[in-house]
């Protein structure tokens, strides 16, 4: 028999790994669920085809488990029932089967003389895959990525031709190009990601046989395990994963009697479920267990959250050291290893009631929907996903030394960018913009020099000299050539926000005209950011109509308002007819800045009560200022 090449065994091996998951998946079913026929049939085909696997590439020790396997099973389907003695047998004959395939030798072992016979053809509609080795993923979306570099360059050189000449062919066929590269980059990032099933398998199993060795009745349910995620992710989140199952068995769920007594059924329920959230996913694993101590509770009041509390090195809920609950591995190391993976971690529970661990974490590590923004010309992005709020800085405050700046009546430490990264810069310019990041126990102001926009990145590693280095979460190239180094937005939260230079001077007074402006899209609401606060005056933002006027009753210092027309739940017209039906802002100025630019369409904007109507497609700053200075009597 001819060598059989490593990719083939590779396949081999995660072809019956496949298999021998759904049999401890149907063996567990058939333990919680009474009798089942067409489960033993599926058994009996996932062995049968495991042991002719095995024998076409000569694992010998495979097929004769996988043989002794089916044989059990043949008459389990005589029988049309499996007892609890058998289940349990199965179960450990599973395990021998794992490691049987996963210790096989690279160079197989002659097959044994009796051909095997092939498996019998599945069912239904056919689906064709490809197992496709990981590092040619990533060598394609790197060059998928390389190539949209090289696509924008060529904008760059050519953009100014097409604009002079008029040459609608190259500016179509540059858009067309841009179309297919992101499509291109869409398939490269799925074909990088997998089901949160791809890890969920032994969950279950391991569930059943802690909760045994307990002495307790626990039953695991998964929810949204079709969930993507990137697969890095997936592999980094697996144990983290296990030890918040195995913290729930073994500190959450009560022993049978006590349930019983407190009124809860026998049996534990155990949940892991997964959602996505916009560009990240949210992973929870909730118990209806005892929960945490009113003490505890107390405690995690007083100190600022449960979350902070509980993933405080070292602390552990156990009373006593045991082989399943000990001091040694605590939810600190979930949070790091999570936070590692540009991550959140959030702890919820109540006495009595439960506990339910969230993790949130980004669909991919590859691709990444960040905030560009600059700092002594170096740079940098920041997820979306992290950020509360921009903000500009203008009047500041002292908290416990540091500076502090007043956001929706919370004082929120203020830290200059430059000064957290350890980098050199001049000092910031006058009422510079800041980020809020906030996670669930903490928040915190990032002073920069400007905000660049909201951009999709493809995310490259550092290198090895400098993948250890703390606080970043890669790096990505943007369309001028230039490196943005990505930040961990969890390293920011925990560093001192020192921001000396921004503490406040005696001669500091307030006074800026006060900007609303209303927008559905992040790019142009931080466009007219920059320019109005460039120009002097103080901004803030909302997605739409209904959040303009919460932010309008919250805030009645509002000078003006500038908002788009199309948004939504409330457009722009539906908004100024709001402001003019209520008696506290009839009479404040508002600005429409938007692409509908028919007659129709200014005469409807003048009817609702429009003080002015700017089309984006003529937009001219130095008009839009002046137009807000006559309305604000600047």
């Amino acid at each position: 028999m001819s060598e059989i090449d490593p990719e083939t065994l590779e396949i081999a091996r995660e072809e019956a790994n496949d298999c021998l998951e759904r049999i401890e998946r149907n063996l567990l079913a058939l333990e919680g669920g009474g009798e089942n026929p067409d489960l033993i049939d599926a058994m009996f085909r996932d062995a049968h085809s495991v042991k002719g696997a095995a024998g076409m590439v000569g694992w010998r020790e495979v097929a004769s488990i996988a043989h002794g396997m089916e044989d059990r099973l043949e008459q389990a389907r005589e029988q049309g029932s499996m007892e609890a003695e058998l289940i349990d047998a199965l179960l450990k004959a599973t395990d021998e089967l794992r490691q049987a395939v996963d210790s096989a030798s690279g160079k197989p072992q002659k097959p044994e003389t009796e051909a095997p016979a092939p498996p019998p053809k599945p069912s239904g509609e056919l689906h064709r895959t490809m197992r496709v080795p990981a590092h040619k993923v990533d060598r394609m979306l790197d060059a998928i990525g390389e190539t949209a570099l090289h696509h924008r360059r060529l904008e760059h050189i050519v953009g100014e031709h097409i604009v002079i000449a008029k040459d609608d062919v190259a500016e179509e066929e540059l858009d067309r190009g841009e179309r297919l590269l992101d499509e291109m980059q869409d398939s490269a990032i799925g074909m990088r990601t997998l089901p949160l099933s791809s890890i969920t398998a032994p969950f279950p199993r391991a569930v059943r046989d802690l909760a045994a060795a307990e002495g307790k009745e626990v039953e695991l349910a998964i929810s949204g395990a079709e969930t993507q995620l990137d697969r890095v992710i997936l592999e980094g989140i697996a144990d983290p994963i296990t030890h918040l199952l195995r913290n729930a068995v073994a500190h959450g769920v009560e022993d049978p009697d006590k349930r019983e007594q407190a009124g809860k059924p026998r049996r534990g329920a155990l949940e892991l479920r997964a959602e996505q959230r916009g560009g990240m996913v949210a992973i929870s694993v909730a118990d209806d267990g005892r929960g945490v101590s009113p003490e505890l509770l107390e405690r995690a009041n007083e100190l600022g959250s449960l979350t902070e509390v509980l993933t405080t090195a070292g602390f552990s809920t156990a009373v006593e050291v045991d082989d399943l609950a000990g001091r040694g591995v605590g939810l600190d190391a979930v949070k790091s290893h999570v936070e590692a993976l540009g991550g959140s971690i959030e702890v919820r529970s109540e006495p009595e009631r439960g506990m339910e661990v969230v993790l949130l974490l980004p669909v991919t590590l590859a691709l990444l929907n960040v905030l560009l923004c600059e700092r002594g010309g170096q740079p940098f992005g920041v997820p979306v996903s992290s950020i509360r709020e921009i903000v500009s800085v203008g009047e500041t405050g002292s908290l416990g030394g540091r500076a502090s700046l007043e956001h929706r009546g919370e004082a929120v430490p203020l830290g200059d960018l430059a000064e957290m990264v350890g980098a050199a810069a001049a000092a910031l310019p006058k009422a510079p913009p800041a980020m809020i990041l906030a996670s669930s126990t903490r928040a915190v102001a990032v002073a920069v020099d400007r905000l660049l926009g909201d951009r999709e990145l493809v995310v490259k590693s550092l290198g090895p000299l400098l993948a250890n280095v703390a606080g970043y979460l890669g790096a990505g190239i943007l369309g001028d050539g230039r490196v943005a180094l990505i930040l961990d937005p969890n390293r920011l939260l925990e560093m001192p926000p020192l921001g000396s230079s921004l503490l406040p001077t005696p001669q500091e007074k307030r006074g800026p005209k006060k900007v609303l402006v209303v927008d559905d899209q992040f790019s142009v609401r931080e466009l007219q950011r920059s320019i109005l606060e460039a120009a002097g005056y103080q901004v803030e933002v909302a997605r739409h109509g209904r959040e303009a006027l919460q932010r309008l009753a919250a805030d009645p210092s509002v000078d003006i308002v500038l908002t788009d027309v199309q948004m939504p739940e409330m457009d722009g017209l539906e908004l100024v007819k709001a402001i003019r039906e209520d008696p506290v802002h009839a009479s404040l100025p508002v600005v429409i800045v938007t692409s509908k630019q028919g007659e129709e369409d200014k005469r409807r904007g003048a009817e609702e009560g429009a003080d002015a109507y700017i089309v984006k497609k003529d937009f001219d700053q130095q008009a839009l200022l002046e137009t807000i200075a006559r309305l604000v009597g600047r």
